[in-house]
């Protein structure tokens, strides 16, 4: 039977068992099922793992090891950041899950002038710690060690004078491409050479405001299409990484 996984940032070492953080707790007891004595697998979200065991005290859990692990290179997991417009809210869930499971090492939550989530009215660190819990589940159940990223969200302008794309390729999957002769995004990655970073530009919902296309137009990024059919924007985040996705690893192997 193959343990079930648990993500704590620290893990137990010999002699020192590690308190089970509350939410991992919660999700462990009821969700689960499991007691006091099962094994499982625990994870730290940055690569490492070993095999515990759960010591129920008095209303704490702790874990204590079992098993080390020699260091794991995650292999599924690609440099491709995906710059995803917010969504709303199961869009944006069932969004962050397969980008979870398609490799996806960093996603940046954007704001647009269309977006229909009000964060400001909760504060972005609601959403960011909902978001970020929904990607450690999947994390737990895709079988993936290292944990994605999830950023502060960013306004569409604050993307272009960040440092975190200088070396990476950023493609802008465009709606409208297709009616102006825009590459499709499958020939555009046949032309990157050995390039290994990407990034992913996905609006809104309600699509691009004016405003911002030409902004957008002013940036050094490559504008693709996606096809011809219209795509909702989780539809087009999932494809778009997937043939990303698809492009590195038949690359590497």
């Amino acid at each position: 039977m193959v343990p079930k996984k648990i993500l704590c940032k620290i893990l137990p070492r010999p002699s020192k068992p590690v308190k089970l953080p509350e939410s991992e707790k919660t999700h462990a007891l009821k969700v689960l099922r499991l007691g006091s004595g099962d094994i499982v697998q625990v994870l730290d979200g940055e690569g490492n793992t070993v095999f515990a065991s759960l010591k129920f005290m008095g209303k704490e859990v702790y874990l204590e090891i079992q098993k080390e692990c020699a260091p794991i290179s995650d292999l599924q997991i690609l440099d491709i950041t995906v710059e995803l417009a917010i969504l709303k809210n199961d869009a944006m869930s069932w969004s962050i899950e397969k980008m979870v499971e398609l490799g996806v090492k960093t996603l940046i939550p954007v704001l647009t002038d269309h977006c229909v989530v009000q964060i400001q009215k909760k504060g972005a660190e609601v959403f960011l710690e909902r978001w970020q819990k929904i990607a450690d589940q999947a994390l737990k159940q895709c079988g993936r060690l290292k944990r994605m990223e999830i950023l502060a969200p960013m306004r569409l302008e604050e993307l272009f004078i960040s440092p975190i794309a200088l070396h990476a390729v950023r493609f802008w999957a465009d709606e409208k491409c297709v009616e102006r002769g825009g590459l499709f995004i499958g020939n555009a990655l046949e032309k990157m050479g050995d390039k290994t970073a990407f990034h992913t530009l996905i609006g809104p919902e309600g699509g691009w405001s004016q405003v911002e296309r030409e902004m957008l137009s002013r940036q050094s990024l490559e504008r693709v299409n996606l096809g011809s059919l219209i795509l909702r924007a989780e539809t087009a985040a999932v494809y778009s990484v997937s043939l990303i996705n698809g492009y590195l690893q038949r690359r590497n192997s």
